[in-house]
């Protein structure tokens, strides 16, 4: 049984991870619902092994082993599964997310930072397209305008968040 150091440890080294592992998973997984499982699967088997976990290795390189486990006994259980996937790649894959993780993990904090600045409204509109995953048509009727103003307002909206996301990476330049 985890200490409440440990568990708040875990908490916080989860916290920073999960969005690498979700975005890992979503890549191999087509089905979000069963993408969403694998990283729920993950998250608890983490948990369950974190007194295994060596501090001296990365967190979501170690949590990204997991996730490629999770999602090797996922592909398992799906036997009529019409992807297949060669381990061999599967593992390719992984060492290249490891590798990529520290600034995926930047580049989501920055997002996160930027949608936080918008005005209600915007943060709003991006909720709908991208949360709900309502279509123009059905957002301008919602704020009853047209559906060509709701498309220019998400452009407008996606610039300033590709400005302001640029200002938050310097060193890497244009995301």
């Amino acid at each position: 049984m985890l200490t409440n150091e440990q568990q708040m440890q875990f908490t916080r080294l989860w916290t920073d991870a999960q969005p690498v592992v979700s975005h890992y998973v979503e890549s191999l997984v087509s089905d979000v619902w069963a993408a969403r499982d694998i990283v729920q699967n993950t998250s608890m088997t983490l948990l369950q092994k974190f007194e295994q976990y060596d501090p001296a290795r990365p967190f979501p390189a170690w949590a990204l082993g997991i996730a490629k486990f999770e999602i090797l006994s996922n592909r398992r259980d799906l036997a009529r599964s019409r992807i297949v996937c060669d381990p061999d790649l599967l593992e390719q894959y992984t060492a290249a997310w490891v590798e990529i993780s520290p600034q995926i993990g930047d580049e989501a904090l920055a997002l996160r930072q930027c949608v936080s600045k918008l005005q209600k409204s915007q943060q709003e509109l991006l909720r709908l397209r991208y949360v709900e995953n309502m279509n123009s048509d059905d957002i301008a009727t919602q704020f009853g305008r047209t559906a060509t103003s709701i498309r220019t307002t998400l452009h407008r909206i996606r610039q300033a968040l590709r400005r302001c996301i640029e200002g938050h990476l310097p060193e890497r330049g244009a995301v």
